[in-house]
């Protein structure tokens, strides 16, 4: 399995956040996990830190429905600032609507669109499309 050396998970769900790290952990996945409660503390994360190209995590985890600031509106946000390096997002969800998916083409970083909850299964299919990426 392809790792990172920088995962952000951006979720008001501290279960799925518990579980998820772990699945990372057990699979080797990514060497640090960030960890945000809502897009707000996330994008301000990233606006202080985009031009540290060490600071900037390599993949995304994101949650659409959060309080403070929605997944959308954090890509909105996310695809103003000027990053010093690509950060691939993963749609972490557990939104049926083929709106949503729809929606989330529209957005260049968007990897994927994945169903919640997050299983060592999928970690191996974003992992493996990572390789593929390369």
């Amino acid at each position: 399995m392809k790792s990172t050396s920088k995962t952000c998970i951006i979720d008001d769900d501290e279960i799925f956040v518990i579980v998820a790290k772990k699945i990372m952990k057990v699979g080797g996945f990514t060497e640090e996990v960030l960890n945000f409660k809502n897009g707000k503390e996330a994008i301000t994360y990233f606006r202080k830190n985009a031009a540290d190209k060490s600071e900037i995590p390599d993949l995304v985890f994101l949650d659409l429905n959060m309080p403070l600031m929605d997944g959308w509106e954090f890509l909105d946000q996310l695809e103003k600032l000027h990053l010093a390096k690509e950060v691939k997002v993963f749609i972490f969800t557990s939104s049926i609507d083929p709106k949503d998916q729809i929606r989330s083409d529209s957005y260049r970083m968007v990897e994927n669109f994945v169903e919640k909850p997050l299983t060592m299964q999928k970690l191996k299919i974003i992992s493996d499309s990572l390789e593929l990426a390369e």
